[in-house]
């Protein structure tokens, strides 16, 4: 199986979840409003599972084991917290939540199969916590279409970046954490060792120093993103990246909801990165979907994943 769960998972519908989520954050203040919000996450999670277990809230299950494998590669997550086998919670110990924090429990809940989920911040004076809910299944987010019109294999492993990357959407599906799509990527063109590199960036044709890149042979490099809006913004500095190194070319893959797009970019004819300051030529325009693949995505379903930035994991 590409995603495996450590336990049996119910799939509450929302009158269900919010019932049993109501005696779950009764115990949750209940817990802070004793302990104050200093203490370490992990004794705030015990705690409310104790208490929720002696309420007859049960099986209340810590750290659920979540896999994701495709042939040889393997990442784990682990739930923080999963009650009566559909509503999860994640805690966290933060000065706010932030949208990773949404992100990654986002991201447990497609994982699992679930629909909704509680995020909780123990931290704060007060206790902070939000719903996080999806109404996407594993089957709808294996519809995908792709968009490659702009792509140019610069060389075999530009292939196997797209190829890989295909695969993977046909496994898992799309939406899932932009860290687990490029670590396998990065995996299956020959692992960290190999594919994230040193490369040289410059001013005018002065190096300034180095920035670790994925990069497809010594003159390509590749970016996974997950940009649904301003995209455009996205392809502008990857091209200001491109232009202070000496590489030829930058691939592009950006998993835009139901969309995977693949674009390159790279410098004008008879240009080369640390001379040019001028124009590069970038083979598309992403991130401008129609209508008709925003409706798709399944009753305002939510993008998920890190924006993926980062260019290295």
């Amino acid at each position: 199986m590409p995603i495996e769960v450590s336990t049996q998972i119910r799939a509450f519908n929302q009158e269900e979840f919010h019932a049993l989520d109501r005696q779950i954050m009764r115990v949750a203040f209940e817990v802070h409003n004793e302990f104050g919000r200093l203490l370490d996450e992990g004794l705030y999670k015990r705690e409310i599972a104790t208490r929720c277990l002696a309420r007859g809230i049960q099986p209340v299950e810590r750290e659920v084991r979540i896999r994701v494998a495709h042939e040889d590669f393997a990442k784990d997550y682990a739930m923080d917290l999963l009650f009566c086998r559909g509503s999860m919670l994640e805690g966290k110990v933060a000065d706010r939540l932030v949208a990773a924090h949404r992100s990654q429990a986002l991201n447990y809940l497609l994982l699992a199969g679930l629909e909704h989920g509680r995020l909780v911040n123990f931290r704060t004076e007060r206790l902070q916590h939000e719903f996080v809910s999806t109404t996407l299944t594993r089957e709808e987010r294996r519809r995908f279409s792709v968009v490659d019109h702009g792509w140019v294999e610069m060389n075999p492993a530009s292939r196997e970046l797209k190829l890989k990357t295909i695969e993977l959407l046909e496994d898992w599906g799309a939406f899932l954490d932009a860290n687990l799509y490029r670590e396998a990527l990065v995996h299956f063109l020959g692992g960290p060792s190999s594919v994230c590199q040193s490369v040289e960036i410059f001013s005018g044709t002065t190096p300034i120093g180095v920035q670790n890149l994925n990069v497809l042979g010594s003159d390509t490099a590749f970016a996974l993103t997950m940009k649904q809006r301003q995209a455009s913004f996205m392809r502008d500095h990857l091209e200001r990246l491109l232009r202070h190194t000496s590489l030829k070319a930058i691939q592009w893959i950006n998993l835009n909801h139901h969309l995977a797009e693949f674009a390159t970019i790279r410098l004008s004819a008879g240009t080369n990165g640390k001379q040019n300051h001028g124009r590069t030529e970038s083979w598309m325009t992403l991130g401008e979907t129609t209508t008709e693949a925003m409706q798709s995505s399944g009753r305002g379903s939510p993008a998920t994943g890190s924006s993926g930035d980062s260019v290295c994991p």
